[in-house]
């Protein structure tokens, strides 16, 4: 009997454990994997594609000037393989690929004779060309199942689709304004974001945009700069040099989260002017802006070393640096720091917040613990003798103290695999405490740009178990101990007070495995949805105690494909709920933008539509733990209505009231109606949806079953008739 009681306390011990570990939310960010990788991020496809591969030629389609192919071409559209699946040998052993099943749908102007190549059984089918508007669509269908046991879904990854024949337009080569929209998504819908991406991300606080920028390895040698005209452009067709900066902002409008942003090496001055513009303009004010330089400019096997090195020897702005240290490498560091502070400088004066606050501009100091310890001495001393006290130019200093397998055995199991990183954590700490030291000496905080565990490096000795570590149950301890226990606690702050070391960044949200590392908290976002197939991802839900019992949210008005008219007010609305405690409110969205709030059921505010274009109506609930849960959005057009009365060969008036409608609408004449008068309603396209002939005097007609938009109501009397138009809001 006391064996058994020992047992149960154990066990109650073990839950009171997991319940302590969750005093971190808020200190929790995550880096976001390179745009086309298994997150899946946008509908739309094209976006992610790779290069328009010439037919005739070796090498790239030749392209118009707004980047769309003018001859024959190949595109892969994805590939989400395992690695080295291409030669027959993965090197994950259960061959995982994220799902991709379903319906695509392909539109693009002009004609073309399609056909795939994948390692899909693929089938094209309802392909139509309109010669009105020169669209040719297509859908195409991509199976489950694949691989060595066609009954597990997800072993087919790769789609590629030959453009032959092209024919734009009368002696014109190429197809223009291509689009191929994922399984479940409107074809015309310019929504962003797959909805479980952006909801994959409620837990975290901060958002690294590092990967999702393609920032390492994007630059040409020095001395060449980037201008702001030369970034990544929303309106092309493809993200070539990783997401652009709106589609960045626009997520951190969606997820409310703060923003980790990485300038590019590059870049000239003007660039972050136009960036802290930008973001003054269109970012939501309660986002936090963290700001790095590049990425791990230490790093000398990314071209950005090469370029910062480069530039503190030869340019003319950094012979400063130059006199202040004979040194190259404290010199190489010294620039990095001179950078970020510029680029502070530059955000305080476009958004008016200083960063001595150290409220909403955040700039940081990022470089290496281990053999790199020196330069976080010499970088903060420089500062306070070259510019001033740290804490008023920079935020805080950033290290990247990931947990290795160093030392495992060749042969050694997944258990002993997570074991030994879970010492090497341990191992890491002595030199956590040292630059938290640093932080604390001057009153900034310690950070980490990125880190999580590793075991990558191209090895694939013992492949199969080092991927399988990550897939265990060992591996969600091993990442709790490693933030927890050596990082926020009052050890892993040494001399420092708790707190010095602060936000951490995951590396990455999402990603494939391979020898080159298992980097992603989970292989698939769907696996959030049974925590127990990602562990690591589920050790970060414990940490933030954010995960589960999210709110539930339903956008109930404007209805889906609504037509709403150009400046007349229309109502947006929601219902909204929390399993475990209280909706604290619900953000309303149209496209990218905040539009507003609402505290109180029923969930609603008034919308007036200023422009006009088809555009995507959200509601996001956000519950008093800070968890959200984020809406499928609704397609909306927006058109120019005329006038609202229309009077045909009448010699009656007509008015209709309430206008905008929305159940019920009146009818007020003026004369009296007979037994055999008509009501008749049309909608956009003329088609009649509603017919009545009166047989008594009530003219209050219920419209309750008609979606939102406009519609023609005509009132039919001896041989006259009068029309007018009006609007149904929801």
């Amino acid at each position: 009997m006391q064996k058994k009681i020992f047992i149960v306390a154990l066990l109650f011990l073990s839950n009171i454990y997991i319940l302590k570990a969750q005093p971190f939310p808020g200190k929790i960010g995550v880096g976001l994997d390179g745009i086309g990788g298994p997150a899946l991020e946008f509908p739309n496809v094209t976006y992610t594609a790779t290069d328009w591969q010439s037919v005739a030629n070796v090498g790239n389609a030749t392209v118009d000037a707004a980047g769309w192919p003018t001859e024959d071409f190949r595109v892969v559209f994805f590939d989400h393989r395992p690695f080295n699946a291409w030669n027959n040998a993965p090197d994950d052993p259960l061959k995982y690929v994220v799902d991709q099943s379903g319906t695509y749908t392909l539109s693009f102007k002009g004609q073309a004779n399609l056909s795939s190549w994948s390692d899909a059984p693929i089938v094209f089918q309802n392909k139509q060309y309109d010669a009105n508007t020169n669209v040719t669509t297509v859908d195409i269908v991509f199976p489950p199942g694949g691989g060595i046991d066609s009954a597990i879904i997800g072993h087919y990854g790769f789609l590629m689709i030959n453009f032959l024949q092209t024919n734009y337009g009368p002696g014109v080569s190429g197809v223009k304004e291509i689009r191929l929209m994922r399984p479940g998504y409107q074809h015309n819908s310019p929504q962003l974001f797959r909805t479980a991406y952006i909801n994959a991300l409620s837990p975290f606080s901060t958002l690294r945009m590092m990967d999702f920028l393609h920032t390492n390895n994007s630059n040409d040698a020095y001395p060449s700069v980037q201008s702001w005209n030369e970034r990544q452009q929303a309106v092309a067709p493809r993200y070539t040099k990783g997401a652009p900066w709106e589609t960045i902002i626009a997520l951190a409008n969606y997820t409310g989260r703060d923003l980790w942003i990485n300038i590019p090496v590059d870049a000239d001055s003007m660039y972050v002017v136009q960036l802290a513009t930008l973001m003054q303009n269109t970012l939501r004010p309660d986002v936090n802006i963290y700001i790095e330089y590049s990425n791990e400019v230490w790093n000398g096997s990314f071209s950005q070393y090469q370029y910062n090195y480069d530039a503190v020897l030869l340019s003319a702005e950094d012979a400063d640096i130059r006199a202040s240290t004979p040194f190259d490498d404290r010199r190489r560091a010294r620039r990095v720091a001179k950078q970020v502070i510029k680029f502070g400088h530059i955000f305080e004066n476009i958004m008016g917040v200083t960063v001595a606050s150290r409220t909403k501009i955040r700039p940081v100091f990022a470089w290496q613990i281990g053999g790199w310890l020196p330069w976080y001495d010499d970088v903060l001393n420089w500062i306070n003798t070259t510019y001033g006290a740290p804490k008023d130019f920079i935020y805080g200093i950033a290290s990247a103290p990931y947990f290795n397998e160093t030392g495992a055995a060749n042969n050694a199991t997944p258990q002993q695999i997570v074991a030994t990183m879970s010492t090497n954590s341990d191992a890491n700490v002595i030199n956590i405490q040292q630059v938290a030291q640093y932080a604390n000496q001057w009153q900034i905080k310690h950070l980490q740009y990125e880190g999580g565990p590793d075991n990558g490096g191209g090895s694939t000795i013992n492949i199969a178990n080092r991927i399988e570590a990550n897939r265990i149950q060992d591996m969600k301890t091993a990442v709790i101990h490693n933030y927890k226990d050596n990082w926020f606690s009052a050890n892993a702050n040494g001399a420092a007070p708790i707190g010095t070391n602060e936000l951490i960044n995951y590396f990455v949200m999402s990603g494939k495995s391979s020898r080159y590392g298992c980097w992603g908290a989970t292989e698939d976002i769907n696996h959030i949805q049974n925590l127990s197939n990602a562990p690591k991802y589920d050790a970060l839900c414990t940490l933030t105690g954010m995960c589960g019992n999210e709110p539930l949210i339903t956008l109930t008005t404007p209805s889906n494909n609504a037509t709403l008219g150009l400046n007349i007010s229309t109502n947006i609305s929601a219902t909204a709920s929390d399993p475990d405690g209280q909706v604290k409110k619900v953000e309303f969205f149209v496209g990218s933008s905040l539009i507003g709030t609402d505290s109180i059921s029923p969930y609603s505010l008034s919308w007036t539509p200023t422009q006009l274009g088809i555009t995507t109506v959200l509601a996001k609930a956000i519950d008093n733990d800070g968890k959200f849960k984020i809406t499928d959005p609704h397609v909306v057009q927006v058109i120019n209505y005329p006038s609202l009365v229309t009077s045909i060969d009448s010699t009656f008036q007509m008015t209709l009231s309430p206008i905008p409608a929305q159940d019920l609408i009146t009818i007020q004449i003026s004369h009296i109606t007979k037994p055999n008068d008509i009501i008749e309603i049309k909608d956009v396209l003329g088609k009649v949806i509603y017919h009545k002939t009166l047989q008594n005097q009530n003219l209050n007609v219920d419209i309750s079953h008609l979606q939102a938009g406009l519609y023609f109501m005509t009132y039919f009397t001896n041989n006259q008739q009068q029309t007018q138009k009006f609007i149904k809001t929801h």
